[in-house]
């Protein structure tokens, strides 16, 4: 709902801006030079702040920049003339604002402490990029691109995923869905290393033949099973960049978390709950090493 409301307010500004004519200031105010790019009833709008608000896009030339500057600015005007409404209606002093307002700051401050973590982080050196690609053929020099018969669904209910957990074929499973009205669609498809998880990679590589597993998807899951397997070397400087990436990634992440986990169990001291309200005791859970899929017969695609 607050992602509508947000929308609805962005379009209303937009619609309202493409009738508005901003002449010259009023009020007395100077004309903004330097770093200040305008000045709404003495709130001046700095050039950081319209950058900002650009969000660091690139821009094929100066005339595209400038008119998205523009527009930029037209929305940050906008939105400072509606603030300035609420406030003057007393909006800012409601339960609601200081509840929104409370939970916009922290938000963007838990945002800048991973930003900080992510800039701490050490690039891989040229040296340990070499050493990824060499230790992980199956993505480089021997890369490998799986033709898979795909069957894509959404995400069902647990009971469902129980039904199919035995189900050895796709034939059977494609039976399964067809009777219980659910909506699929099969088609061959092609997973290719490049872009995935080594440790994935190694799991399907390892697979028996005709072997059914199931992974993720972006809107649901995906069954498959490997109908070819091609060879098609990924190597040179485009190698070396990617494993680049990819470590830098992999190490973003871990860093995060690493973090994250601490910061949050020295607090855990510091936290108190309503008895009503008090979450759960962790459950000791043997987790599988690495991201590996499920297959018919797990339920880790739950």
């Amino acid at each position: 709902m607050k992602t509508f409301r947000g929308a609805l307010v962005a379009a209303a500004a937009c619609v309202a801006l493409a009738g508005c004519h901003f002449p010259g200031l009023g009020g007395g105010h100077k004309a903004p030079t330097g770093q200040v790019v305008a000045n709404v009833d003495g709130r001046e709008v700095t050039l950081r702040e319209l950058n900002a608000e650009m969000g660091g896009a690139a821009f094929p030339d100066p005339k595209t920049r400038k008119a998205a500057e523009q527009q930029a600015l037209r929305n940050i005007v906008a939105r400072i003339i509606l603030a300035n409404t609420a406030r003057q209606q007393g909006l800012d002093k409601t339960p609601d604002f200081a509840l929104q307002k409370q939970r916009a700051i922290d938000s963007v401050l838990a945002q800048e402490l991973q930003q900080k973590l992510i800039q701490g982080v050490p690039e891989p050196t040229k040296d340990e990029a070499q050493t990824f690609v060499s230790s992980h053929p199956d993505t480089f020099l021997e890369r490998k691109v799986f033709v898979v018969d795909q069957i894509r669904m959404p995400r069902v209910p647990v009971e469902v995923l129980k039904t199919l957990e035995p189900l050895k074929t796709m034939e059977e499973i494609e039976a399964v869905l067809t009777k219980d009205n659910i909506p699929h669609q099969r088609s061959d498809a092609t997973l290719d290393a490049v872009g995935a998880d080594p440790r994935l990679v190694d799991f399907i590589r390892k697979l028996p033949p005709n072997e059914v597993f199931v992974l993720p998807g972006n809107d649901g899951l995906l069954v498959n099973r490997v109908k070819e397997t091609k060879v098609i070397p990924f190597t040179g400087d485009p190698a070396t960049q990617y494993a680049t990436k990819w470590l830098t990634r992999q190490r973003t992440q871990e860093a995060v978390s690493r973090s994250f986990n601490q910061y949050l169990t020295a607090a855990a001291g510091k936290v108190q709950f309503n008895k009503d309200y008090a979450p759960p005791k962790p459950v000791k859970t043997a987790t599988p090493g690495g991201a590996a899929p499920a297959t018919p017969g797990q339920t880790a695609a739950q």
